[in-house]
């Protein structure tokens, strides 16, 4: 069958980014856990930004408590507060991002077992995937200086399932 010789290209170079991003981040530690806490810090000030605008704008139609608006200075304080001093505050990134991959690992490995029972044979490299990923996020909470070095195996992880996926996005569908 013509789709079974099929690859997502797409998924492919991706997955290429992603390795080639791990490598970075073990070149440069410092400079990647200061990005990540910029990042975050953005991300943090533009949530509050939008979410006063929000306030402000739609509190009597929407009969909008207080707490919203407390809410949203609150983003926008911590989204200053990263901007303005991330190598300070870079010691709290391992935590937030390890809760992230705590869960994003434990929702790879579920799917793992729910594409099991579609008889698929990528089952078994989702599943150690996501084992890998929750491993690296709970070592956060226990270890945060190794951020860096796990977060560059979880890329390297995420490029390389990439990389399989789209390898094998014919045979997949098969």
């Amino acid at each position: 069958m013509e789709t079974a010789k099929r690859h997502d290209w797409g998924l492919v170079v991706a997955g290429v980014l992603l390795v080639a991003l791990a490598l970075f981040f073990t070149v440069a530690p410092g400079l990647t856990l200061v990005t990540i806490t910029a990042i975050a810090g953005a991300g943090f000030l533009v949530s509050g930004i939008f979410d006063a605008v929000m306030y402000v704008r739609f509190r009597r139609a929407m009969d909008l408590s207080g707490w919203v608006l407390a809410y949203a200075v609150l983003d926008i304080v911590l989204g200053l507060m990263f901007l303005l001093h991330p190598l300070a505050l870079s010691g709290v990134i391992p935590w937030v991002i390890g809760a992230f991959l705590l869960v994003f690992g434990i929702f790879e490995v579920v799917a793992a077992l729910r594409v099991r029972r579609l008889g698929t044979s990528l089952w078994g490299w989702m599943l150690f995937s996501g084992i890998v990923e929750a491993l690296c996020g709970l070592t956060f909470f226990l270890a945060p200086a190794t951020f860096v070095v796990f977060l560059a195996l979880f890329v390297v992880m995420r490029g390389v399932s990439l990389i399989v996926y789209g390898w094998n996005a014919g045979r997949a569908l098969v």
